[in-house]
């Protein structure tokens, strides 16, 4: 496990996190120039404690059919965590 792919300090795998019902927001790890392209596009924000500019807040959703995209970026998310090092599979997220 590469420590930029996690969002556990402990040394743990954690790729994602949802942060409840309550808060359907989510934290995950992607590469940074991914993060980039979502928070410019508006659905992400690096995270506070970013230690490796590969953290980053997905914003809560707004509607049902922003599930599809969320989870479209865990799934990106996952994928990064399995292999941090070779060739990214990036979704296409337009404004």
């Amino acid at each position: 496990m590469a420590p930029w792919t996690s969002l556990a300090p402990d040394g743990s795998l954690e790729p994602v996190h949802i942060h409840g019902v309550g808060d359907t927001s989510v934290h995950l790890c992607l590469p940074a120039a991914r993060g980039a392209e979502l928070t410019e596009l508006g659905w992400a924000t690096p995270h506070q404690y970013a230690d490796f500019g590969t953290e980053f807040l997905i914003y809560g959703l707004r509607c049902a059919p922003e599930l599809d995209v969320v989870l479209s970026l865990i799934e990106e998310s996952i994928a990064f965590a399995r292999q941090p090092d070779g060739e990214q599979l990036l979704g296409h997220i337009s404004a």
